[in-house]
């Protein structure tokens, strides 16, 4: 992993120092050492990427917290309070077994019940990509109302998926098999299964930051592992030109859930693989302002 604490930082401490002559005090060491040669990777391609050099940073906005927000009914606006009321109703309706159907089937679990159909179809690419959105939405409608329900039902969801990712042994979770990201990596037709990827990343995170959830970000975390190990083999493979050209597909938020998650587990290696999400055809164009 590419902690903070392994070495001193440089570059708003986005870098360890570069070894003096060529060779660090630990060379002798860290030689055969597969994390240090993936540590030693991974900074290489962040100073090939440009680093920080040239951004500012700016303020943020702080984000009111949904735990002390609340719509009100009956007032001037009550449109948004029927619409929250109808959100919290249909969530109630989905069956967490239904939802994570796929899940268990791809990962060789028994799969009690019956799959949902549409978007989370067995034969549907995208399988899966709705349980992301699941999971974010009950996070904040649990934070909105604390429904108590809710916290059951979500917490069902993530352990269900838990269990899938365990018994998958690799980091890799998702209701398909990780030979659709084979057909992805050689630019062969695919639906878009990053966009999926981020939905359940997504809605992982959101059940961690929101309600608390004990697990959801230790597998956040593996996920983010296995791709990052994906992404270095294309671009290894390959170049990092080609991995670019894999991104002309649709990729969801990837970068920016990646982002969330560097600043939360502070693992430098996540944030050079948002960058690596950042599509140059198009945030390229926006940077020139064309």
């Amino acid at each position: 992993m590419f902690h903070d604490q392994q070495a001193e930082w440089m570059d708003d401490m986005l870098l360890p120092p570069p070894p003096r002559g060529g060779h660090s005090a630990g060379a002798a060491t860290a030689a055969g050492d597969p994390d240090r040669e993936e540590f030693d990777w991974w900074v290489m391609l962040y100073r090939q990427l440009g680093g920080a050099r040239g951004v500012v940073a700016a303020p943020f906005l702080e984000e009111v917290s949904l735990h002390d927000v609340r719509l009100d009914p009956d007032g001037d606006d009550a449109v948004y309070g029927r619409a929250q009321r109808t959100n919290l109703e249909y969530l109630l309706l989905l069956d967490p077994d239904r939802l994570v159907w796929s899940f268990r089937s791809q990962a060789g679990l028994s799969a009690p019940g019956e799959p949902y159909g549409g978007w989370e179809s067995p034969g549907r690419e995208l399988r899966g990509h709705f349980v992301g959105h699941y999971l974010s939405g009950m996070a904040k409608m649990w934070a909105s109302t604390h429904n108590a329900t809710f916290a059951g039902k979500m917490a069902a969801v993530a352990d269900a998926l838990h269990e899938c990712q365990r018994a998958a042994g690799t980091g890799y979770l998702s209701a398909f098999p990780a030979e659709v990201f084979d057909r992805f990596e050689a630019i062969e037709f695919v639906w878009a299964p990053y966009y999926t990827i981020h939905k359940i990343m997504q809605g992982l995170l959101d059940q961690h930051v929101v309600p608390g959830n004990g697990k959801a970000l230790g597998m956040v975390v593996a996920m983010a592992d296995y791709f990052a190990g994906r992404v270095r083999n294309v671009i290894q493979r390959y170049s990092i030109e080609r991995h670019w050209t894999s991104l002309n597909d649709e990729t969801g938020g990837m970068n920016d859930v990646l982002y969330q998650l560097y600043t939360i587990a502070h693992d430098q290696r996540h944030l050079v693989l948002a960058h690596l999400f950042d599509k140059p055809c198009f945030l390229g164009l926006l940077a020139v302002q064309v």
